[in-house]
């Protein structure tokens, strides 16, 4: 899997210790996170922090700083690149502009059921496409998300027909806009971090977010309802390195960040789906009503993201990236 090792003008808090040979450094990095570290991906952070220590041989020695103290989600990737962390969660899918390829082809995965198959789907396009690296300048990647299943939360009535969605608004993911725009319905975009004061003053109707959320983000004391009208989610590039940073360590502290890419990629799906089971508990344990959705409503809905992610790609197209050729790569044997 080949992973690109940008650098930047920013220099990164690296402190050298030692007689200048590589075998005596101590590197002492910061980590910044919007979550905090009992989310599961605050969870494995710390799990994949406490790797990298030992097997650098105590030799980085990474100090997290949780809660978005140092960081937010929405403009993640350039306050990395400016320096303010050394390593960072990053989500370009949720900036305000730029990395249009980060936000825009999760959109191509509708109907794809398996997380896991979406992941390989995306690390394939990774490899193949460069310009999923171009738009990351500034950053090395470490780890990538995929999303577990989400449904539909609602704070005052259960969705059961399309018409349901009629008025409200929602807080989506961007490739979701396009499809609740058509059945009446507007998609907001925002953090997930920022979505649980938005519910709760009636800011937004729902969310689309996967159970775990119910515990993990709170969503559960500021909605009543639980939809299961699936969401298929893409991937994305999670946790990066300021560049600087990056360029500064030694070939062989490189190479155990390397190793560890899918490591930490993994680990961040395990811990998200296992912590699915705990958040649909939870959401009982508050009262939240869930409730099944017609087949038939579901394949209506679904059938709602086809001409989004053909305009989308054609959009992509336009402004010299290869949506169209991207699209087809990700529906191949699907349509």
């Amino acid at each position: 899997m080949a992973y690109f090792t940008k650098t930047a003008l920013t220099t990164g808090i690296i402190t050298v210790l030692g007689l200048g040979m590589a075998t005596a450094q101590e590197f002492r990095l910061t980590y910044a996170s919007p979550y905090g570290p009992t989310h599961p991906y605050g969870e494995a952070d710390q799990a994949w922090i406490d790797r990298i220590h030992e097997q650098t041989e105590g030799r980085v020695e990474i100090t997290p700083f949780w809660g978005r103290s140092l960081i937010t989600s929405r403009e993640g990737v350039d306050e990395l690149a400016a320096g303010v962390a050394d390593i960072a969660y990053i989500a370009p899918i949720y900036a305000s502009s730029g990395y249009e390829l980060s936000r825009l082809t999760p959109s191509f995965f509708y109907g794809y059921e398996d997380a896991l198959e979406v992941l390989d789907v995306y690390l394939e396009l990774w490899n193949e496409f460069p310009q999923f690296e171009q738009e990351l300048d500034g950053v090395k990647v470490l780890g990538f998300n995929v999303g577990t299943p989400m449904h539909l939360m609602l704070r005052d009535r259960p969705f059961e027909q399309v018409s349901d969605l009629q008025g409200l608004r929602i807080r989506s993911a961007v490739d979701y806009i396009s499809a609740l725009a058509g059945f009446g319905a507007e998609g907001v975009t925002m953090p997930m971090t920022d979505t649980y004061p938005a519910l709760e003053r009636g800011v937004v109707d729902g969310v689309i977010a996967p159970y775990e959320a119910l515990r993990s983000l709170s969503f559960a004391e500021v909605i009543n309802y639980y939809s299961e009208l699936p969401h298929s989610r893409g991937a994305y590039p999670s946790r990066a390195m300021n560049g600087g940073v990056w360029a500064r360590l030694p070939a062989d502290i490189q190479q155990v960040f390397e190793d560890n890419i899918l490591w930490l990629t993994t680990m961040t799906y395990e811990l998200a789906e296992g912590s699915e089971d705990a958040g649909r508990a939870y959401g009982e344990e508050m009262g939240v009503t869930f409730n099944t959705v017609d087949e038939s409503v579901i394949i209506e809905y679904s059938a709602a993201f086809a001409q989004p992610a053909r305009e989308t790609a054609e959009r992509l197209d336009a402004a010299g990236m290869p949506g169209t050729e991207i699209l087809n790569r990700v529906r191949a044997g699907r349509d």
